[in-house]
């Protein structure tokens, strides 16, 4: 029984140290923010008639990659400066993005 304990001890310690280590997620800065939303750019310019999966997929890693109250007004921040730099940009399809993506959790940047 003991040959079997300290090795098991010995894991969960080298994994207790792991965890600790790696520690919580960074935020996502606006280059990465931007990076990935940038599929949805042909919808919301008009140039398609829906948004891309790959758009979908972005939008929503970004709102779970941001789960705080500070880290959503902070990609909010982001993407309305970038957007005011984008021609022909569409602000009825940027607000219908949540919907049309199914998202459950919006980002709502209206606020």
């Amino acid at each position: 029984m003991k040959s079997v304990f300290v090795p098991f001890l010995c894991l969960v310690a080298v994994l207790f140290v792991t965890v600790s280590a790696i520690g919580p997620p960074k935020p996502l800065t606006c280059e990465q923010t931007q990076f990935l939303v940038k599929a949805c750019l042909d919808f919301v310019t008009d140039k398609t008639t829906a948004p891309s999966i790959s758009c979908c997929q972005g939008l929503n890693e970004v709102i779970v990659l941001s789960p705080t109250k500070e880290e959503r007004l902070f990609v909010c921040k982001c993407l309305k400066e970038e957007g005011s730099q984008i021609p022909n940009l569409d602000l009825g399809r940027t607000k219908s993005l949540p919907k049309l993506c199914n998202l459950s959790k919006p980002l709502d940047c209206d606020r």
